[in-house]
């Protein structure tokens, strides 16, 4: 069974904070176009609500975009050529390895210690 490379660790550590997420991401990343949060509800299996949430942090985060508005449609455009290569090299990994790359997701979801790290991260923004 593959091991995941160090820098997707790092990637996933950084930047997905759960397995829905991966998966809006992924879907974006796949799919050309313009999505609004029920189409993208529909594609990765959850509420349209959720998946605005996911979409908004992933817009946010410099992975995609919005046109805004009362029901806006997201598309996959990262704000770095970095980011979108880590975008490519996980979907390589998860190709390669999929099981691997969702127990990481699990993992780091379910760490305490990250969230605690997180919730630090997120006060000292504001």
């Amino acid at each position: 069974m593959p091991s995941i490379p160090p820098d997707i660790e790092r990637f996933v550590a950084q930047h997905i904070d759960g397995p829905e997420q991966l998966d809006i991401l992924l879907f974006l990343f796949r799919n050309p176009g313009a999505f609004n949060a029920l189409d993208v509800g529909r594609a990765v299996y959850t509420v349209p609500a959720s998946a605005t949430v996911g979409l908004e942090h992933l817009a946010t985060n410099g992975f995609a975009v919005s046109t805004g508005g009362g029901d806006p449609a997201y598309s996959y455009r990262p704000a770095s050529e970095e980011l979108n290569r880590g975008v490519m090299r996980l979907a390589d990994a998860y190709a390669q390895d999929r099981v691997g790359v969702i127990k990481l997701v699990h993992a780091r979801a379910a760490d305490p210690a990250q969230d605690f790290a997180d919730a630090f991260r997120m006060w000292g923004r504001r």
